[in-house]
């Protein structure tokens, strides 16, 4: 086959490579499809994937997370030690999705009077696990814990990773 053919490669070995990796490999929890797309434009991507989810719903900032772990607290989201583990076990092909808006300016005073403001925002990333460990490394690997779980029978997390939310993908809405 002449690697320098693209039609070639487009229209009939390329197909058959498509179709025999979806026949001989199989991925945890994870399906791929042949695009519908490339009936009409054989340029199109390959696949469609679904892939494991779990949605990240972020809705209070860290005020000081730029004095306590160096972020910046319009970024500043945390990843539960307890889910990370969770999902490494039992789905470790998953996609977490971070769900980051505030819906108007957010203040916050401490104790010494220092105001801390975060701005109208609505960003959505997402990552794989390693996507988010490498976020988390990025972010020089800080943990929270939080206070008022230390003695938690619920089953809420007792600390969480802290990570730049920009580490990870932005997903692009359509308009």
């Amino acid at each position: 086959m002449n690697t320098e053919d693209k039609l070639a490669w487009c229209e009939e070995f390329g197909e058959e490579k498509e179709t025999n990796f979806l026949l001989q490999r199989n991925f945890a929890g994870t399906t791929l499809w042949i695009n519908p797309d490339k009936v009409n434009n054989k340029y199109a991507n390959d696949f469609v994937a679904h892939f494991p989810s779990d949605l990240k719903t972020v809705r209070t900032p860290l005020f000081m997370a730029n004095e306590m772990y160096g972020i910046d607290p319009q970024y500043a989201v945390t990843f539960n030690v307890k889910d990370g583990k969770r999902y490494a076990e039992l789905y470790p092909n998953i996609i977490v999705v971070f769900d980051i808006r505030w819906e108007e300016p957010k203040n916050q005073m401490d104790i010494k009077g220092n105001l801390y403001r975060v701005e109208p925002m609505e960003l959505v990333v997402a990552g794989f696990l390693k996507d988010i460990k490498n976020a988390i490394l990025a972010s020089d690997t800080q943990k929270i814990g939080y206070k008022r779980r230390v003695n938690d029978t619920q089953g809420n997390a007792k600390e969480s990773f802290v990570f730049d939310a920009r580490h990870l993908q932005q997903l692009k809405e359509t308009t």
